[in-house]
């Protein structure tokens, strides 16, 4: 009887306890919830333009490969450019994803080769960088019309040979504002003849002279984004 006697002396006290004003309780729930660390990204489309001067937004062919076949020595009329060139070029659309970081986009090539020991002279293959102030992320459209401003807030990089010599050596296709605005950039590649009076097609063009010994020639241009 005596240890009921304490057992229920107990229980009251503790209900007692409880209902004392200013005597709180609390129980702790851990809570987690991880943000991804996200690097710039880019994907792209390509177009393969035959016009100068084409729209590569409102025109073109799109495909998944820059294939400059065939080559020819003949300008239109008949004329003998004297040496080979691309009556095709292309444009790569490079739409970019930030994710707050300010980046850079850029373009590599180590060149193209015949297997054969064979190259194609460093500066035949053009590349010139873009922008048109149309072009918008717009669920999977190229263009829409919202922005008729083509200068970006970033810098474009300058035209020259596609070729850098290496993997690792690059040129600038953008660069972009602090703010890391998503774009849409365009990078043009091309293997012009020489312009009329002999003007180069871009700077620092070696053009492939008749000469170049036969083959098909391979290579991979790459395309890449960084945070700076």
């Amino acid at each position: 009887m005596k240890k009921f006697n304490i057992a229920l002396l107990l229980a009251l006290i503790g209900l007692w306890a409880v209902s004392l004003p200013g005597v709180a309780f609390s129980a702790d729930i851990p809570v987690s919830a991880t943000v991804p660390t996200q690097s710039p990204e880019v994907t792209i489309a390509i177009k393969e333009l035959t016009s100068p001067g084409q729209d590569p937004g409102t025109s073109g062919t799109p495909v998944l490969e820059m294939n400059f076949n065939p080559l020819t020595h003949l300008l239109d009329g008949g004329a003998d450019a004297g040496v080979w060139y691309s009556q095709k070029y292309f444009c790569v659309f490079i739409y970019t994803s930030s994710w707050g970081n300010r980046y850079e986009v850029k373009s590599s090539c180590a060149g193209f080769s015949n297997g054969l020991g064979n190259s194609l002279p460093a500066g035949s293959v053009g590349f010139v960088p873009g922008y048109i102030g149309a072009d918008r992320w717009i669920g999977d459209d190229i263009l829409s019309a919202q922005d008729n401003d083509d200068d970006p807030p970033g810098d474009l990089g300058t035209p020259g040979p596609a070729i850098t010599g290496g993997v690792d050596v690059f040129k600038s296709i953008y660069v972009s504002e602090p703010e890391a605005t998503n774009r849409i950039l365009r990078a043009f590649y091309s293997i012009p003849p020489f312009e009329t009076g002999g003007a180069l097609a871009f700077p620092d063009q070696t053009p492939i002279p008749l000469n170049q010994p036969g083959g098909s020639y391979t290579g991979t241009v790459t395309i890449t984004i960084s945070a700076l």
